[in-house]
Parts: C-alpha cells; structure tokens; sequence
C-alpha cells in the first residue's frame, strides 16, 4: 500500500471523527504540516505514528493498513524503531562481544560491496 493510500484513510477517519487537521496534529505533538504531508502521502509514516493515529481516530490499525504495506516497507531502509531496538541490544555486551558484533558488521559490510 502507497503512503497516498495511507494518507488518504488518515484524512476520511479524521473526517468522520469530525476533527482539523490542526486538533489531530496537535493530539499527536506534530505539526500540522506534517499532518497534512501525511495525508497527501507526502510523507512516510511510521508503524509507532499510525499506532497513535488509530488509537486517537478509534480506528483499528488494520483499517489503514492491509498485509501488504507491512511488508512493502523498503527492505534498504532502516529507520528509527529498528536502530533504537539494535542499540538497546548492543548496550548489553561486553567489550570482547561488541568487538565481535563490530567485526561481523565489517564482514557484512564487505560482503555487500563485492557481491
């Protein structure tokens, strides 16, 4: 499912639930604009961020989204959720199994461009 798709549920659910663009952004601490780049599909939106939307929207998070858009998510793209779950992982090691991680990382690293 295309962020417009997204975006376009957002704005009916907000629409019914008979609220601005304004009092949704600022339910959810963001911007308007940013809000509204949401809706036209201007602007990627995160699994944690449609949590909250659904939630304020009384909708399930099924509604603004189908299996496939879980998994059209780009496979190059790391974003903010995983790097916050791999760094509270690290933080766990000792230094022999961080030298370890950090080596491995290396590998990948070279594997990636030589293949």
């Amino acid at each position: 499912m295309a962020f417009k798709e997204i975006g376009k549920k957002i704005q009916i659910a907000r629409e019914e639930k008979g609220i601005t663009q304004i009092e949704l952004a600022k339910i959810l601490g963001i911007t308007q604009a940013a809000l509204s780049n949401y809706e036209l599909g201007k602007r990627r939106v995160y699994f944690h961020q449609i949590e909250l939307i659904a939630e304020h929207l009384e909708k399930p998070i099924s509604y603004f989204l189908d299996d496939e858009s879980m998994l059209e998510d780009d496979e190059n793209i790391i974003n903010d959720e995983m790097l916050d779950l791999l760094t509270s992982k690290v933080k766990q090691l000792n230094r022999q199994e961080f030298s370890e991680l950090d080596q491995f990382i290396d590998f990948l690293l070279w594997r990636k461009h030589n293949e």
